[in-house]
């Protein structure tokens, strides 16, 4: 499956204005052309890296986009990588590696079958529910209850919560996703069904999903492929 060309074209122009690009900046990559990796001074204390289609971005410090040039990409996309390379030119000991994820991008409405024995609830306070049921470091991973939007699935009896999906929307373009399903109840299918409910949802209000999941998160992995999502690019961040 391939996104369609005016979808690849509206995540690279999310892209190129949450990193402080021109709106045209990422569009020759999005399209298929090769490009230049870009770069975009910044100094708040954490280095990015954005593989994205055919092009690149690395938003860093000054001493650090100078000393990047040496580098090809394959050196910076590996969170491992990149904060040794931080560390070895200017950054302290005390840099450390704050997430390496795969970017997933869908754009096709996807199939949502009713269920006889759960319910969905928009109330963002089954949200809450569903986070005290879970382990503190899921839950500030995905911080579901303060998304935007909500969708938790709810057993039929008891109202009991069993999973949930939310989104931000970023730049007004992109929907990004993020799933938690309750400890007991995982491998089940719980999270690609309300992931589905979210999904929908975002195409219908006119954003562009997007599903984030770590590189070494393989559950994550699978449940975008059974979703449908479209592996896009990556996001590496260190802080110094």
């Amino acid at each position: 499956m391939e996104l369609e060309s005016g979808t690849r074209a509206i995540i690279a122009l999310a892209w190129a204005r949450r990193l402080g690009l021109a709106d045209s900046a990422l569009q020759d990559a999005a399209l298929g052309a090769a490009a230049e990796r870009l770069t975009v001074e910044s100094d708040d204390g954490t280095v990015r890296f954005l593989r994205l289609l055919r092009g690149s971005v690395l938003c860093a410090p000054a001493w650090f986009l100078e000393a990047s040039g040496a580098y090809d990409d394959d050196a910076l996309a590996q969170e491992s990588g990149l904060v040794q390379l931080v560390r070895a030119h200017g950054g302290s000991d005390g840099t450390r590696g704050i997430g390496e994820e795969a970017l997933y991008y869908v754009d096709e409405p996807l199939d949502v079958a009713e269920s006889d024995t759960t319910v969905v609830s928009f109330d963002p306070a089954h949200a809450h529910e569903l986070e005290a049921a879970c382990p503190r470091d899921d839950v500030s991973g995905i911080d579901l209850a303060r998304r935007a939007s909500t969708f938790t699935l709810l057993a039929e009896e008891g109202h009991a919560p069993l999973a949930g999906a939310g989104f931000d929307v970023w730049e007004g373009l992109i929907a990004d996703v993020g799933v938690l399903t309750v400890p007991p109840l995982r491998r089940h299918g719980l999270a690609s069904y309300i992931a589905a409910v979210a999904v929908d949802e975002a195409l219908s209000e006119g954003y562009i999903p997007q599903w984030r999941a770590a590189v070494s998160h393989r559950a994550a992995h699978l449940t975008a492929d059974g979703l449908g999502f479209v592996l896009t690019g990556s996001l590496t961040q260190a802080r110094i």
